[in-house]
């Protein structure tokens, strides 16, 4: 017997312009990090470092909202 329209889940997935930007900014950052690594590895972690402390900066800067 099928379900009523009510009670059928809604199995698509949406993702909003917000959550894309996000993974991307992610993947460009690990992609930094990665790329400085192959160069030199401590600069790997200082690319990492820089970024994860920018973010800080700026969240801290925009009040956390």
């Amino acid at each position: 017997m099928e379900r009523p329209q009510s009670e059928r889940s809604d199995s698509s997935l949406r993702v909003d312009r917000q959550t894309i930007r996000e993974i991307v900014g992610a993947a460009g950052a690990a992609l930094a990090g990665y790329g400085a690594w192959l160069s030199y590895p401590p600069a790997g972690f200082m690319v990492a470092g820089g970024i994860l402390v920018g973010l800080a900066a700026i969240g801290t800067l925009r009040g956390g909202r």
